[in-house]
C-alpha cells in the first residue's frame, strides 16, 4: 500500500509534482510484460497515427518528433485486457491513480476533464543511438489539479541501456533525471502530473548482446476520443496498405514545392 495523502502532497508541491513507487511490478512481472510486448512488436499491425476509441485494437506506432525514426510504440487499450495478465498490471496502476485523484473530484472542471478524456497505455521501445524524445508536456487543458499518469521502467538502466534518462522538470524549474537522480529501476514507477515538462535523453545500447534496450510503459495516458469518421480516416491513410503511397506522395509534393520556391 502507498501513502495516498503523501502522494497528493508531493504531486501538488511545485518543487516536485511527482511521487515514486518502488517495485510497483516485480522483476518477474516486469520481464513477462516486456517479453509479451517484444513479441507483439514483431508482427503487429502498424499505424502511424494515434487513434482513441472504445473499440480500437492494440497496434504499433513507429513514432518520432522529427524525420528520424527514434521509437516504436505499442498503443494498448484497457478494454482489450480486461481478463488477462497485462490487464492485471495495468489495473493495479489505474486503481492507485483513481484513488489519488478521487480527492479532487469535487472540482467540477477537474471532474469533467477526467470523465471526458479516454485512458490508454503507451509501451515504448527506444532505438539505440537515436532513441530520444524532445521536451514537451502531455496536457495543456483546463484541469486545475493534477491529472496523473504512471511511467514504469520495463528494462534495467545501466545494463540494458545507457543514457536515455527520463528528465522531468518540476514547476519551480528543478530538473531531475529519473533513472540517474531518483534511482528508478526495472519495475519502479514514477507517478507524475501530466502538465510537467519532460524529455528523454539520447539512448545508447551496450555492446553486450544480452542488453534488452530501453523499454518503458506509460499507464493512464489520456486523450479525447476520435469520432468514428476520424478513426476510420486515420486507419486508412496511416495504416497498411495505403500509408507507403501516402508517405511517398507527401514527400514528392514537399520536394516539388521546395524546388518551385523562389531563390
Amino acid at each position: 500500500m502507498i501513502d495516498t495523502e503523501k502522494a497528493r502532497q508531493d504531486l501538488l508541491d511545485p518543487s516536485l509534482g511527482f511521487f515514486v513507487i518502488r517495485g510497483l511490478f516485480s522483476t518477474k512481472e516486469t520481464d513477462k510484460y516486456r517479453e509479451s510486448c517484444e513479441r507483439f512488436m514483431t508482427d503487429a499491425r502498424r499505424i502511424r497515427a494515434r487513434i482513441i476509441t472504445d473499440s480500437m485494437r492494440d497496434y504499433v506506432h513507429p513514432r518520432s518528433h522529427d524525420h528520424v525514426e527514434r521509437t516504436a510504440r505499442i498503443y494498448q487499450y484497457l478494454h482489450n485486457h480486461q481478463d488477462d495478465f497485462i490487464g492485471g498490471l495495468l489495473g493495479r496502476a489505474i486503481a492507485i491513480r483513481d484513488t489519488i485523484e478521487s480527492a479532487w473530484l469535487s472540482n467540477p472542471i477537474y471532474r469533467n476533464e477526467k470523465a471526458t478524456l479516454h485512458d490508454y497505455v503507451i509501451v515504448t521501445h527506444y532505438y539505440g543511438n537515436r532513441g530520444m524524445l524532445s521536451r514537451h508536456r502531455d496536457y495543456n487543458g483546463p484541469a486545475p489539479l493534477p491529472l496523473i499518469q504512471f511511467w514504469v521502467a520495463l528494462s534495467e538502466p545501466g545494463k540494458d541501456y545507457e543514457g536515455g534518462n527520463l528528465v522531468i522538470y518540476s514547476k519551480d524549474g528543478t530538473r531531475r533525471r529519473v533513472e540517474a537522480d531518483l534511482g528508478l529501476r526495472r519495475g519502479d514507477a514514477l507517478i507524475f502530473d501530466k502538465t510537467l515538462l519532460h524529455e528523454v535523453e539520447l539512448t545508447q545500447i551496450p555492446a553486450d548482446g544480452a542488453a534488452r534496450g530501453r523499454w518503458t510503459v506509460l499507464i493512464g495516458a489520456r486523450a479525447p476520443r476520435d469520432t468514428i469518421f476520424s478513426a476510420s480516416k486515420k486507419k486508412i491513410l496511416y495504416g497498411p496498405p495505403l500509408y507507403p503511397l501516402v508517405a511517398f506522395g507527401t514527400t514528392m509534393l514537399k520536394r516539388m514545392r521546395s524546388n518551385a520556391a523562389p531563390s
